[in-house]
């Protein structure tokens, strides 16, 4: 929690939850890095677990968040120093591209879990559920984080309308589904 980020502690344990239970041998994908503070959460429950490798998804470019916050190249730098700090730097892969740059150089379906914590306008919430969602695994996870935000809270509401998510459950901020 030392890790500057706007993830609240039952949050993070949510998560390393989360990415402990994802299933042997597939990936842990996040969107949306800033610092690492998910990131090291992930890298945590992903030890725990099964070993699984944490994809670090994010370009780093100068961006001004929904809510105001400023995010860049700076983040990055930031985001190395905390994953060799923290010691996980051996099971996390930085990405340093746009999501759905990624997804579409993305080899295989073997996502396990889904975090979504990127541009949370719409449209960007949207575009990154629907480029990774062919490469989930049946089962996976998918969580989503400030879903009460209107950008975020629409693409769960459609996702689970169209019954490509199903149940799953909230705390704080980060609700999580997975797919049937």
């Amino acid at each position: 929690m030392a890790i500057e980020g706007q993830l609240t502690e039952a949050e993070a344990n949510k998560l390393m939850e989360l990415a402990q239970k994802a299933p042997k041998g597939s990936a842990i994908v996040e969107i949306g890095t800033f610092r690492g503070r998910s990131t090291i959460a992930l890298a945590f429950g992903a030890i725990k677990g099964n070993g699984n490798t944490v994809y670090a998804v994010d370009p780093h470019t100068a961006f001004v968040g929904v809510y105001g916050g400023k995010f860049g190249p700076e983040d990055q730098a930031a985001l190395y120093e905390n994953l060799t700090k923290c010691g996980v730097g051996q099971i996390v892969s930085v990405v340093s591209l746009p999501s759905v740059q990624a997804a579409r150089a993305w080899p295989t379906r073997n996502v396990g879990l889904l975090w979504i914590d990127g541009d949370h306008t719409a449209t960007a919430v949207r575009a990154d559920l629907e480029s990774w969602y062919p490469h989930l695994i049946d089962g996976a996870a998918v969580a989503f984080h400030d879903s009460h935000g209107q950008g975020v809270k629409s693409t769960i509401d459609s996702a689970r309308k169209s019954k490509r998510l199903s149940v799953g459950g909230e705390i704080g901020t980060l609700t999580w589904l997975s797919k049937p």
